[in-house]
């Protein structure tokens, strides 16, 4: 059935009278949905301007102005930002000391305020109708920081296949899972990233990292990643997805694995990064 543009005004105005819609991250009533105040001169990234065109309209305007984009300067391997927002991007002295199995690692925004309770209700609240949102979000960022011609293949980080059946789905697949849909057409000689769902497979349960130490962090996940059966990367390279980055050693142990499996490269790309 087709409506006109006057009966699917109707149609809306009907269902938010039935049903108010709610802030995303907070969950209180939205009083003028989609009314969004510009941002402030001096915003110092256009993810600002995406969040809002892409998320402004779900979330009340304290929660929207709550968001903090990951902007320069940062490191240009672990993708930490730093507290000074002057200087040049550089090597944090974690990265500088030890360095990591994956090569650089971005992030949308802050592990904090909206950005963090909106992946906390995907995760753990069921609120699966945030994981296309998220995911735009994400995919806008993967286009800002990468070449699609120049990633072979993205994949999510896995879940333990237990934690994976009492959740119900793995959220890192499910922020990348709409990419094929938001790509444009690709370059000539080109076809873009390859999306592998379950080449990397997570073959033991470990603790959540929520709270531990770099080093039983470290222990946490020895042995834990695998490549699956007849899965290939040998002289790929790899975007690996998930939702939060907090000191990278989950990042690091996959991209060990691909790395050793003969991957070219490793890359993380994430919505949140943990600051602290």
């Amino acid at each position: 059935m087709r409506f006109s543009a006057a009966g699917r005004v109707l149609a809306h105005a009907l269902a938010d009278a039935l049903f108010p819609p709610r802030c995303a991250a907070c969950g209180v009533f939205l009083g003028h949905p989609g009314r969004r105040p510009p941002r402030a001169a001096g915003d110092r990234s256009d993810m600002y301007r995406v969040f809002d065109a892409l998320l402004g309209g779900m979330l009340c305007p304290d929660c929207r102005k709550d968001f903090e984009a990951v902007t320069s300067p940062l490191c240009p391997c672990c993708g930490v930002m730093f507290p000074s927002r002057r200087g040049a991007d550089h090597l944090c002295g974690r990265c500088a000391v030890s360095g990591h199995w994956f090569s650089a690692a971005r992030a949308v925004g802050a592990h904090e305020g909206s950005l963090r309770e909106m992946i906390h209700h995907l995760k753990y609240g069921g609120c699966v109708q945030l994981a296309r949102p998220l995911g735009r979000l994400l995919y806008a960022l993967f286009r800002r920081a990468w070449t699609p011609e120049d990633v072979d293949l993205v994949m999510p980080v896995p879940l333990h296949g237990r934690r994976q059946r009492r959740r119900g789905f793995n959220q890192a697949w499910l922020l990348v899972r709409h990419w094929p849909g938001f790509a444009e057409a690709p370059a000539a000689g080109h076809s873009g990233p390859l999306f592998v769902r379950n080449a990397l497979v997570r073959r033991r349960a470990t603790r959540p990292q929520t709270g531990l130490g770099r080093e039983t962090r470290l222990s946490n996940l020895k042995g834990a990643f695998a490549l699956a059966p007849g899965a290939s990367v040998d002289d790929r390279t790899v975007l690996l997805i998930d939702d939060v980055m907090t000191t990278g050693t989950t990042a690091d142990a996959c991209a060990r694995v691909l790395r050793a499996a003969g991957a070219r490269r490793v890359d993380v790309l994430t919505l949140a990064r943990a600051m602290g």
